[in-house]
């Protein structure tokens, strides 16, 4: 009986996600409403938690969809809305805030206060109407949720895009005067454009923020009900790349040239201990194989945390799974991702591209930042994966702009892992002289 019950929920998952296509969302609801058509509305209640679980774990606005089919489905399942934030299954991870190019930063007068999205295993696009970046700065996107910043009081906002849930967080300005004791130059810690996010949740609610602070080797973390931000009391050598994964927040500490680096992760505090939180160092995963990998970028694919970086020569891109460097394997590289094209910029994240012209598969593009080695700063090179070859994406400057036209997809999907292109322009930092975190 199980069984039978797996294949059925199987099946109307299936025909679910596919109602939405073509419009025939409308007429299965039409159908639903004639007593002759009924059968599926009236599905047993632990059936259509399983269909409705399994739709949601694909994709939060498939299961939107499927909550609107019929009153009886809606009436069954938890409506996201009210817990966007707090309930992680409501977390919209597959989604990523989708620059509109042009100068057109969210926020931009001409968009009327609509922000676009993307999927990046899906290649879906939609509109969402935002109209709180009028003040507000995006730092990143934990989890498909939009972590802004206030732009005069440096409170600090957790928003979810699709139910318009707040969690709300202190100013990050709050973090000045722990700081004064191991750091005398706040000029580091001006420019909030390089922030790394990681969103977890206890089981009573609370939502817990990390923050990888580039400029500052360090980490500092808060909770909801928190007065401040508290940072790590420890530092790393040199906080290169970092990556939210599983709750926690990956990083790679080292990473230039003959650095050695290591892979380090750090959990949330704990809740029956929190204060020992920012003096305990954090837990080294791997050392990254210098030999094999220069420059290494966490990225996370097909639900794999995977290591990414130059050979020893600078001439090709290799991969690892970091738990394959977990259990003293260097010699399984990587010679294939499949149909995910991977970026590498200030952010680094793999998309599907079956569904998006101009984006090649098995593939990465470098966003090139510090100039020299295979491209100038600024371009984006296009590594094939399974041939071990070079190509440009397009000839002229990527980060000093303007780019050239017309604009092709991957130069748009490719703005996703700069903020530079997430906001007007202008550097985010904070007038630590008076330590109210006003904006210059």
């Amino acid at each position: 009986m199980r069984n039978v019950k797996a294949k059925m929920a199987t099946h109307a998952v299936e025909q679910g996600i596919s109602l939405h296509q073509g419009g025939t969302s409308c007429r299965l609801s039409r159908r639903l409403a004639d007593p002759a058509q009924s059968t599926w509305a009236s599905l047993h209640t632990d059936l259509l938690d399983l269909i409705a679980s399994r739709v949601l774990a694909s994709d939060l606005l498939d299961y939107v969809r499927f909550r609107a089919v019929c009153l009886g489905w809606r009436v069954t399942t938890p409506c996201p809305r009210g817990r966007g934030v707090v309930d992680p299954c409501f977390h919209p991870r597959q989604w990523m805030m989708f620059p509109e190019g042009g100068g057109l930063y969210p926020g931009h007068p001409a968009l009327l206060g609509y922000v676009r999205f993307f999927n990046l295993s899906t290649s879906t696009f939609v509109r969402v109407r935002l109209p709180g970046f009028r003040n507000h700065s995006v730092l990143d996107c934990p989890d498909g949720l939009l972590l802004l910043r206030h732009n005069k009081s440096t409170v600090i906002c957790l928003l979810h895009p699709f139910t318009g849930d707040v969690v709300l967080f202190p100013p990050l300005s709050s973090i000045f005067p722990q700081l004064a004791k191991f750091i005398s130059d706040f000029s580091k810690i001006q420019d909030t454009r390089f922030v790394r996010a990681s969103v977890s949740v206890n089981l009573v609610g609370t939502v817990t923020m990390m923050l990888a602070l580039t400029g500052l080797d360090r980490v500092a973390y808060a909770s909801t009900g928190d007065r401040q931000w508290t940072p790590t009391s420890w530092k790393m050598k040199h906080l290169y790349s970092a990556l939210p994964f599983g709750g926690s927040l990956y990083v790679v500490d080292g990473g230039w040239g003959l650095e050695p680096s290591r892979i380090l992760r750090i959990d949330p505090p704990e809740d029956s201990n929190p204060s020992s939180w920012s003096v305990i160092p954090p837990q080294m995963v791997t050392q990254c194989p210098v030999k094999l990998l220069r420059m290494p970028q966490l990225v996370e694919c097909n639900s794999e945390l995977l290591l990414v970086g130059y050979d020893s020569g600078h001439s090709r891109i290799v991969f690892f799974r970091v738990a394959d460097l977990l259990n003293g394997v260097t010699t399984m590289q990587l010679t294939s991702i499949g149909d995910q094209a991977v970026f590498i910029g200030g952010w680094n994240m793999a998309v599907n591209s079956k569904s998006l012209p101009s984006v090649q598969g098995n593939s990465i593009a470098i966003i090139n930042e510090i100039g020299g080695g295979l491209a100038g700063r600024g371009t984006l090179p296009l590594y094939d994966l399974g041939s071990g070859t070079w190509s440009q994406v397009f000839d002229g400057p990527f980060l000093d702009g303007p780019m050239p036209r017309p604009y092709s997809l991957v130069l748009h999907v490719a703005t996703c892992c700069q903020r530079l292109f997430w906001n007007s322009g202008k550097i985010l930092c904070f007038n630590t002289d008076v330590g109210l975190g006003a904006e210059e």
